[in-house]
Order: C-alpha cells, then sequence, then structure tokens
C-alpha cells in the first residue's frame, strides 16, 4: 500500500516522466558511443583487409574519420528507437511542421544568422585583432561556396534535429523549456570538443574504445576553449528559444545554417593580425572569442524574457 501511493505520488509529479526521458537521452547517448566503438574497427578492417570489401577508401586511411562517420550513423539511426521508447509519433513533435507557410520563419533565421555573424566579425576587425585578405580571385570565391553552403545546410539540419528537436524537445516535456534548453545545450557544447584527431597506426577490434578518450580536446593547449564552449551553450539556447517561439525548427535552422557559413566565410576573408590572438579576439571562428559572448547573452535575454508556460507535455 505504500509502494503504490509512493509510486502514484512520483507519477503525479513528474518524476517518473522525467527519468524515463532522461533516462532515454542517456542510454541514447552511451549506445551511439560504443556502437560507434564496435563498428568503426569492422568498417577499417573492411577497407584494409587482405581481402578489402570496400578498397576504393584506402585514401582515407585516418581512423578518427571512420570513428566520427561511424558515430554519426548510429546516431542517426537510433533516432528511430529513441523516437517509439518515448512515444514520439510525428514529425510536428521534433519541430518538423510542414514546410509551405514556414518559409518566412526561415529567412528570418538565415538574416538572423547573418546579421549576428558580421556584427561580431566587423567588432573584431575595428578593434584590430583581424584584418582584410588582399581581393580573393572568383575561382577561389566558387570553390568557398561549393564547400561551405552544403555544409552548411546539412549540419545545421542534422544538428538542429538531433539536439533541438530530439533532446530539447525530450526535455522540455517534463521541465520548464527555459532548464531544458541550457541542459541540452550543455550536451550540444561539450559535444563539439570531441574533436581531435589521433594518429592510430595498429588498429584491433578495441580501438573503437581505446580511441575515445584521445578525441577529447586538447585544453591545455588551446586559450580559445573557453569562450567557446560558453558561447556554444549560449547559441544552442538561442536556437532551443527559436523553436519555442516560433512553434518550429525552421527559424534555427536558418540560424544555424546562416553561422556555420559566415564563420567559413571569415575564415577565408580575414586574417588575424598577430600570430596569437588573444581570447577576447578568438581564432577567426567568430565563436570562440569573448567578444561574442554579450551579444548571444542579449539574445538569450530578449528571447527567453517572456512568461514561462511550463513543461510540455506529450498528447496521448
Amino acid at each position: 500500500m505504500v509502494s503504490t501511493k509512493i509510486t502514484w505520488r512520483l507519477a503525479d509529479s513528474g518524476l517518473l516522466e522525467v527519468m524515463r526521458n532522461a533516462g532515454a537521452i542517456l542510454i541514447y547517448l552511451v549506445a551511439v558511443f560504443m556502437g560507434a566503438a564496435i563498428l568503426a574497427p569492422l568498417v577499417w578492417k573492411a577497407v584494409f583487409s587482405d581481402a578489402p570489401i570496400f578498397g576504393f577508401l584506402q585514401s582515407h586511411d585516418d581512423y578518427h574519420r571512420y570513428f566520427s562517420r561511424s558515430l554519426l550513423l548510429i546516431a542517426l539511426l537510433g533516432l528511430g528507437f529513441l523516437a517509439k521508447f518515448t512515444g514520439i509519433t510525428s514529425w510536428n513533435e521534433i519541430g518538423w511542421a510542414k514546410p509551405m507557410k514556414h518559409w518566412r520563419k526561415l529567412g528570418a533565421g538565415i538574416l538572423l544568422g547573418f546579421a549576428s555573424s558580421i556584427a561580431i566579425a566587423l567588432i573584431v576587425i575595428l578593434l584590430g585583432a583581424r584584418e582584410w585578405k588582399p581581393v580573393q580571385p572568383l575561382a577561389e570565391w566558387g570553390t568557398l561556396l561549393i564547400a561551405a553552403i552544403p555544409t552548411a545546410i546539412v549540419v545545421a539540419l542534422i544538428e538542429e534535429t538531433l539536439f533541438r528537436g530530439f533532446l530539447f524537445g525530450l526535455f522540455r516535456r517534463d521541465v520548464v523549456w527555459r532548464w531544458a534548453a541550457v541542459v541540452s545545450s550543455f550536451i550540444f557544447a561539450s559535444l563539439h570538443f570531441l574533436d581531435q584527431r589521433p594518429q592510430i597506426d595498429d588498429i584491433s577490434w578495441t580501438s573503437g574504445f581505446t580511441v575515445i578518450p584521445l578525441l577529447i580536446h586538447d585544453f591545455s593547449n588551446d586559450p580559445y576553449w573557453l569562450p567557446q564552449f560558453c558561447n556554444l551553450v549560449l547559441s544552442g539556447m538561442i536556437m532551443c528559444g527559436l523553436w519555442q517561439r516560433t512553434g518550429n525548427l525552421y527559424c534555427s535552422i536558418g540560424v544555424h545554417a546562416s553561422w556555420i557559413f559566415c564563420i567559413k566565410t571569415n575564415l577565408f576573408l580575414t586574417n588575424g593580425t598577430i600570430e596569437s590572438l588573444p581570447a577576447w579576439a578568438g581564432n577567426g571562428k567568430i565563436s570562440d572569442g569573448w567578444v561574442a559572448t554579450p551579444l548571444l547573452a542579449i539574445m538569450v535575454w530578449y528571447i527567453f524574457r517572456e512568461h514561462d508556460p511550463g513543461p510540455e507535455r506529450p498528447v496521448p
């Protein structure tokens, strides 16, 4: 009887639902890394064995690439299981409304992304930390556009679906959306620091597991990691807030794609004025200097300032 009352109270308070969704996300993340650790050596062996199945890939001999691609593949495939376990039954629940009526939101996001990125980049130039490169030939511009535009679109679509559509969408079922935005944005920012590229010469069946610690960012030799982490958290919160306010992912996708494109364009158009720039200026990525933090913080405040409606429960 006592046990039944305790269970009823937990369910009534939403704690069981919180545990269900948070537990599902935790299991999902662990499964993705475990799966990549198992799959990556298998793919490597299939490429570089005596009878290679995928011999055409032998020009790519950097093992970290096999691990990162395996990680992405399993993360995307695992979304179906995550959706089924957490009761996601429609595209609308992860922010993918029909696009016909939402092109303006996408356009507004693109404009917001360009405006904020250009403002930050110009501040760094005006303060003398970066300078314009000589005018680039049209061929170089073509190379930039061919590489940057598809990258910006693909990364924005994948990351917004994963981090905002699923992670933020699940967390906000059980806590007020602002806290859901903070938690999902910390996960979003942290995973960006699995960016090392270790050289693994002897690939065995256990290499997928032993390589994971080697992927962690070299914080000791990077003066820009703290502002970059803070700015990534703020950026994630902005994109969560945009979905919360607009009702779908189109605006946040536009912002995200614009930011990626502007980062690549800034590196293409400008140089640092000294070899090692201070942490306030960043190193050309726009998001890796403290100069970006005040503007991003103001954007977060503006988006988050309205009344909080509370947790969003899924419709039974």
